[in-house]
């Protein structure tokens, strides 16, 4: 590499560190565990090493890569079995010591030592992934992307940690973060890595539903921690409102009366009229303007497969609040909970038959179902409003 690669690649390199600055303050403003957080961090760099190896090996065992921008079965199933497993349970790995050593005495240290060993793992990720690539490219597009990916997807395992510091590592809260976190991982590096530059639009939206919950998450373990004694610690600075997850579990629970599972059904079929609605007007106005359809086939990475692609995707996601807010409606409940199981009810046949006709839109369909059924429950949460 010439020296201006050089200085692309230190740079793309450094982000990460940066992230992990950034967090050292805030952990000295909170409670002070620095030595701590910088330890997880060198242990989540060191984590990578073994990463590094086994899929190397395996890579050049099977003939697999998963940056080879290449469509196909084989990468689908080495991402979501060996790679995605793989990672998160290295990043756990650097989490243990300061989880046995019972140091996550404040709930909010869970997403703490987490993001470290995360953005540890990450900048040693980019330094070897940019590492003799011809830069710029895309590839620091994508190197940058992973950045706040691996953060977020530990962060939601990290959530679980803070609460459940007297069982650190197990329980059902922890494996059921950890499993939501590892296929969004998987999902993520399929985009981003292992398909054609114009996937990477479908990023954006995946990395705002998740932060969006991340926020919740830490706005959570805020509250949590806001005891008489964290008080003292920290002053009156942190004065926290009342968490959004709070309500959103009080909402899901709450009900004036049973539920009706016929409404579930009702509102299933509801949602996949609308989703069909919405989609068919995305068509015809994309005819009206010009919008080439077919250039998603192509593998253009040009605007021209940009359009279309952010056009159905865009009708796909619009069809669930309108849906949640018209069965919230039409079923006079007080809850969210019937309209929440319709859209889960609506994404779930979306993806077995997505599954049965073109098996690769799976992973594109599981990463904006988070944010499917979050603008579901919002669009519900409106609905119940008299």
């Amino acid at each position: 590499m010439n020296a201006a690669a050089v200085l692309i690649w230190l740079a793309t390199v450094a982000a990460p560190l940066g992230a992990i600055a950034a967090l050292l303050v805030a952990s000295r403003r909170l409670y002070g565990r620095r030595r701590f957080v910088v330890g997880t961090a060198l242990l989540g760099a060191v984590a990578f090493a073994p990463a590094l190896l086994l899929e190397g090996f395996l890579q050049r065992w099977q003939g697999l890569d998963k940056t080879a921008s290449s469509l196909d079965a084989i990468t689908l199933v080495y991402l979501f079995a060996v790679a995605a497993p793989l990672e998160q349970g290295l990043k756990v790995a650097a989490v243990a010591p300061v989880a046995r050593l019972r140091t996550v005495d404040e709930p909010l240290d869970g997403i703490i030592y987490a993001a470290a060993a995360a953005l540890g793992f990450v900048s040693v990720h980019n330094a070897v992934y940019l590492w003799g690539r011809a830069l710029p490219s895309l590839d620091i597009v994508r190197a940058l992307l992973a950045v706040p990916a691996h953060l977020s997807f530990a962060a939601l395992w990290g959530y679980a940690l803070g609460r459940e510091r007297k069982r650190p590592l197990g329980g059902r809260r922890f494996n059921a973060a950890w499993l939501c976190a590892m296929l969004l991982n998987g999902a993520y590096d399929y985009i981003v890595f292992a398909c054609r530059p114009v996937a990477l639009l479908l990023a954006a939206p995946m990395l705002l539903g998740i932060g969006f919950v991340v926020f919740l998450a830490a706005r959570d373990l805020l509250r949590r921690g806001a005891s008489p004694q964290s008080s003292e610690r920290s002053g009156r600075r942190f004065r926290i409102a009342p968490p959004s997850l709070g309500s959103v579990r009080e909402a899901l629970r709450r009900t004036e009366r049973p539920v009706t599972f016929t409404w579930i059904a009702f509102g299933a079929l509801v949602t996949v009229g609308v989703m069909t609605t919405t989609l068919a007007v995305a068509v015809a106005l994309g005819h009206r303007f010009g919008v080439d359809f077919a250039a998603v086939d192509r593998g253009d990475a040009s605007a021209a497969a940009a359009a279309p692609l952010l056009l159905l995707v865009a009708a796909a996601i619009a069809a669930f609040p309108v849906a949640g807010y018209l069965v919230a409606r039409a079923s006079a409940t007080g809850s969210v909970i019937e309209p929440a199981a319709s859209a889960a009810l609506a994404i779930l046949g979306s993806l077995v038959l997505l599954g049965l006709a073109a098996p690769v839109a799976v992973v594109f369909a599981t990463a904006l179902a988070p944010i499917a059924f979050s603008l579901a429950c919002a669009g519900a949460w409106l609905g119940t409003m008299r």
